[in-house]
């Protein structure tokens, strides 16, 4: 938790929310008259920000988009949704920084390798599944509005848009001869087994909500779903707290 809130209490990391929060709002609001269903979404090239934004300023990146989604939303879909939309993006950035960080222990965010261009479409797919869960399914369960279509279309705003435009980003900005410095965490001895698996459980439900989504199930029609459902939300709050 203490990571969490670790960027309001420095300057830098303000100004790096601030920076975030800009870029994002650049970003989406030309594209919000490229509606893909009314009122709750668009084409989103903005997508391809948070997680170049979480890799590279870890937890003030997260806020930063989640802020600039917030106040984007101003400008034409902003709803009771929208706090759906702050948390997700949130997640969108923050999910990928922990994953890269429990992966790759000790090494700053690049893609220089093969390997690590792997994990970065890895954790770009767990980031895009955890987001649509977030969004979509809580529409369903808290505001009675289901949609596969927007399951699917959060899924690929925030999947195909980081690989074809946040990698290239990513790539030029941590090559040798352009070195950003990466945020990176303190280290922790901590209870290293437990974050580790509420990580595990909360990119392994998000990927089993998605399967039972394609198989015709929504959360708040199938119980198998909601416990799911209610198991990666207990974990995501691991992933935070721990």
């Amino acid at each position: 938790m203490r990571e969490i809130l670790h960027p309001f209490r420095q300057k830098e990391t303000l100004l790096q929310m601030g920076v975030c929060a800009l870029v994002f709002i650049g970003m989406a609001v030309p594209f919000k008259v490229m509606v893909l269903i009314e009122g709750l979404t668009e084409v989103r090239p903005v997508n391809a920000v948070p997680v170049v934004a979480g890799l590279l300023f870890g937890p003030a990146g997260a806020w930063g988009c989640a802020a600039g989604n917030l106040i984007a939303d101003l400008f034409g879909t902003f709803s009771k949704g929208s706090v759906l939309g702050f948390i997700g993006n949130f997640l969108a950035a923050y999910l990928p920084y922990k994953l890269w960080h429990f992966l790759k222990k000790g090494e700053a965010p690049n893609a220089k390798s093969h390997v690590n261009i792997v994990i970065y479409v890895l954790i770009s797919a767990a980031g895009a599944m955890a987001t649509a869960v977030i969004i979509a399914c809580g529409l369903d369960v808290f505001l009675g509005v289901w949609s596969r279509q927007l399951f699917t279309i959060v899924c690929l705003n925030d999947f195909l848009f980081p690989l074809f435009l946040g990698l290239p980003v990513l790539i030029v900005l941590t090559c040798d001869d352009n070195k950003v410095s990466a945020f990176m965490p303190p280290a922790r001895a901590d209870a290293p087994v437990l974050r580790g698996v509420a990580l595990a459980l909360s990119v392994t439900m998000a990927l089993g909500i998605t399967v039972m989504v394609y198989w015709g199930l929504s959360m708040s029609g199938s119980l198998l779903m909601f416990a799911c459902g209610a198991v990666f939300l207990l974990s995501l709050a691991g992933v935070i707290l721990l």
